[in-house]
């Protein structure tokens, strides 16, 4: 599924946004199709309405010349015609006229032009057949947030044709693979366990239930366990204080590029391993999702 901009009214001022804490995918996807959308003669704009961007995503950005800062903005207060981009979700003052998303959506999802194909990142997605449109520095930019978004192609939801792509485009357009590929395991800082704790953070909802959920990839060692575990217990507090029913923290084993999610509810933790590196949204969340859900039949059934 390729998506079609022609229907949009070049009269219109086009808003795009990507997702809350926007990741380097998010990113790069916007100032992709805002860059795109301009060259079709079309007045669009990404904003970033986050007050904070994670350093860690600020950097990879900065190293492939693009600074995420200069689209950081308030949205329009009056309505405003929007383009979600990298999610599905977002609740805006005016008409989601299209959404160019990869992960699965959520219910009640509304939109003129919905475009949601299984692929390795939305930087791809967008990127993909309109090379012609952007420069070397941009499609440097859509390969690195696809290896970003993969974990260099070890995650779940990568696919083998992406992955020939972003080789394509090393070799057509000159691009250091090995050092993209490196950029693109994102080991994460644990020196400070509050932060790593919070590293990547998403909210979810759905059935009345409020998650929140967390990760770090890192190096396997044998300090590891001790580190995860202060992490836990951390988090069991916060979800306290913040009246979460639930916090997924995920450990992606970049050594074995294995994936473990603990599911932290009020009173208990649940372990969930999977043998190879697993994207949350596609996969471990939705795993987590429908045990909660099955949870709260049983309980229904047994009052």
């Amino acid at each position: 599924m390729s998506f079609n901009l022609d229907n949009i009214d070049s009269k219109d001022k086009i808003i795009i946004i990507g997702h809350s804490n926007p990741d380097v995918d998010s990113i790069v996807s916007g100032y992709l199709l805002e860059k795109l959308l301009r060259k079709k003669k079309i007045n669009a704009e990404f904003i970033i309405p986050d007050l904070k961007i994670e350093q860690e995503n600020i950097d990879i950005c900065n190293k492939y010349g693009l600074d995420p800062t200069i689209f950081q903005k308030e949205l329009p207060k009056e309505k405003s015609k929007y383009i979600l981009v990298d999610h599905n979700n977002s609740l805006v003052n005016g008409e989601v006229i299209c959404i160019i998303d990869h992960h699965p959506f959520i219910e009640g999802v509304n939109a003129n032009n919905i475009y949601n194909k299984n692929i390795s990142s939305a930087s791809c997605f967008i990127c993909k057949d309109n090379e012609k449109y952007f420069s070397k520095e941009d499609i440097t930019l859509a390969c690195v947030a696809t290896m970003v978004d993969t974990a260099s192609f070890h995650s779940s939801k990568s696919r083998d044709i992406d992955k020939e792509w972003v080789k394509k485009m090393c070799f057509d357009y000159n691009i250091d693979y090995d050092d993209i590929y490196k950029t693109g395991l994102c080991l994460t800082d644990i020196s400070n366990i509050n932060i790593a704790a919070f590293n990547g953070i998403k909210k979810y909802s759905f059935n009345g239930i409020k998650l929140e959920s967390s990760y770090i990839q890192v190096e396997d060692a044998k300090n590891n366990h001790k580190i995860i575990s202060e992490i836990i217990n951390y988090l069991k507090s916060y979800l306290i204080d913040n009246e979460l029913d639930c916090f997924v923290f995920i450990y992606h084993n970049m050594t074995d590029f294995e994936s473990t999610a603990y599911r932290i509810d009020t009173n208990d933790v649940v372990t969930y391993h999977f043998d190879q590196y697993t994207a949350r949204g596609s996969k471990i969340i939705p795993t987590i999702k429908k045990d909660l859900l099955k949870k709260i039949d049983i309980k229904c059934k047994l009052s």
